[in-house]
């Protein structure tokens, strides 16, 4: 089933069943089987630490194009997802925000009830936080919820960092090795099966130091079809070329504040003409100013579990 499939599904349902919370009800179902060899590999997996790594990289091949992004701050793991799907144009405004908040509101519930039923201890300091106003059915699944927050700047879940550690109730590192194979492989067919023009395009839109990204007519010349033929194609896939080129962008950004450069250079090496150009991008992808985005990021989740599990071991 493609992702625009899925959507019009989605929007008759809620269209039949207003105000019944269908994300919560779809949350509350997505069990770890339905999430097939990953949901077995968070199972038999070591620690809730070691969960998060898996599910940073797999998540968004169980839920359709969601970016799911873990960060440490101020001893807080934060989970925060993020949409990185197009919606269809036709759809009016009403109703792509119905549709946004069903993934994410399902997404959030999914997540958190599979991480606390791994394992038999609770994640303290566990919270919600959502960009919406609270509506009337919360009420009626208040008593299964997590406390959650409303009006929120991001759609994300948070716990205390010494949760991390939590074993869970039925690790097996044979079990995970094999369930692990399995997940591999679905990436694979995952990757292949998505889009094929995304994936053309993607490959194509490789950082040039120096250069830069290629353009449009550079990729479309590569692809041996005219540009016109390729937004099409793109459009028919509910992107478009400047959104693939803008997250490939944040990407690279992402990276070099990891390799500890400043803000300037990575301006001058993603080629805007000016810091503040950069800045604005910048603040268009995250909602914050690089120098505060580069503040909550020094340490990175992964890194920081992995350099503590380092410590631990020898």
């Amino acid at each position: 089933m493609s992702f625009t499939q899925w959507s019009e599904i989605v929007i008759r349902l809620i269209e039949l069943l207003p105000e019944k919370g269908l994300g919560y009800q779809f949350g509350f179902n997505c069990k770890l089987t339905s999430h097939g060899a990953l949901g077995f590999a968070l199972l038999t997996n070591n620690t809730i630490g070691k969960v998060l790594i898996d599910l940073q990289k797999y998540y968004n091949m169980r839920i359709h194009k969601m970016d799911l992004s873990i960060l440490n701050k101020n001893d807080k793991i934060i989970m925060r997802l993020t949409p990185i799907y197009h919606l269809p144009s036709h759809l009016n405004e009403s109703k792509k925000n119905i549709i946004n908040k069903f993934f994410i509101e399902s997404a959030l519930i999914d997540i958190v009830t599979n991480l606390q039923l791994i394992t038999n201890y609770n994640l303290s300091g566990l919270n919600v936080d959502v960009t919406w106003d609270q509506d009337d059915y919360h009420q009626f699944y208040e008593k299964r919820l997590p406390l959650i927050h409303f009006n929120k700047e991001y759609n994300q879940i948070s716990f205390d960092i010494k949760c991390l550690d939590l074993p869970l109730t039925f690790s097996s590192p044979s079990a995970y090795l094999i369930a692990m194979e399995l997940v591999n492989k679905e990436y694979l067919f995952y990757q292949d099966q998505d889009n094929k023009i995304i994936l053309k395009v993607n490959q194509h839109l490789k950082f040039i130091p120096g250069i830069g990204f290629p353009s449009l007519t550079d990729v479309a010349t590569k692809l041996k079809v005219s540009e016109r033929t390729l937004k099409r194609e793109l459009s028919n896939a509910n992107t478009t070329f400047s959104s693939l080129l803008q997250f490939k962008k944040f990407e690279l950004a992402k990276k070099l504040i990891n390799s500890n450069r400043n803000i300037q250079e990575i301006s001058d090496l993603l080629g805007y003409s000016h810091i503040s150009a950069f800045s604005r991008a910048f603040i268009g992808w995250t909602g914050k100013k690089p120098s505060e985005y580069i503040r909550e990021q020094r340490i990175s989740f992964k890194d920081y579990y992995l350099k503590k599990s380092d410590s631990i071991t020898h």
